[in-house]
Formats: structure tokens, C-alpha cells, sequence
């Protein structure tokens, strides 16, 4: 499922299963995205211009596939909600 986020803010978003996500750890690595993805949790891109979009089940590798095959730069990171859900967070630089 794709989705585009809305309520987000500075260090927090709102995900499409209604949890609240903070940084956790704002730089990973290719195989550490990979692994959370093959654990199946949520890819999240963040857009220039704030725009967030959520990805999840049969989504979130082609979300992944996009980001390693991009022009600009793009890096990742973990994020967690209060209850231990987690989920990667592709950030796209201009």
C-alpha cells in the first residue's frame, strides 16, 4: 500500500497505521535497510518539499529499488514508534 502522509512535523510523523514515529537513529546502512524491509516494516520516503509518502507490504522494495538507483543524494534512517514499531525513512536531497 502507498499512502501520503499528512501530520507531520520536525523529528515526527503520523503513519498510514496511525502510530506516531520518532527518530531513532538518523543514518543506516544499505543492509540495515534491507533487513528491516525483508522484517516487513514500512519504507517512508521524505521528499524535498516536506512531502511524505508511506510504503508498505509489496511497496516498500520498489521505494527502496528507487532510492539506491537515484540521481540525488538520499539517505535513511530509523525511526520507532512507542510501542517498537519501526519503520526506514528515505530522506531525497536536492
Amino acid at each position: 500500500m502507498r499512502r501520503d502522509l499528512a501530520n507531520a512535523r520536525m523529528g515526527q510523523f503520523v503513519g498510514a497505521d496511525w502510530r506516531t514515529y520518532s527518530i531513532r537513529e538518523p543514518r543506516i546502512g544499505a543492509s540495515d535497510v534491507e533487513a528491516l524491509i525483508e522484517d516487513g516494516w514500512p519504507v517512508v520516503t521524505y521528499f524535498a518539499g516536506g512531502r511524505l509518502v508511506w510504503h508498505d507490504e509489496d511497496d516498500a522494495w520498489p521505494a527502496w529499488a528507487d532510492a539506491r538507483s537515484a540521481t540525488e543524494a538520499v539517505t535513511a534512517g530509523r525511526w520507532e514508534s512507542p510501542d517498537g514499531s519501526l519503520a526506514v525513512v528515505l530522506v531525497w536531497h536536492d
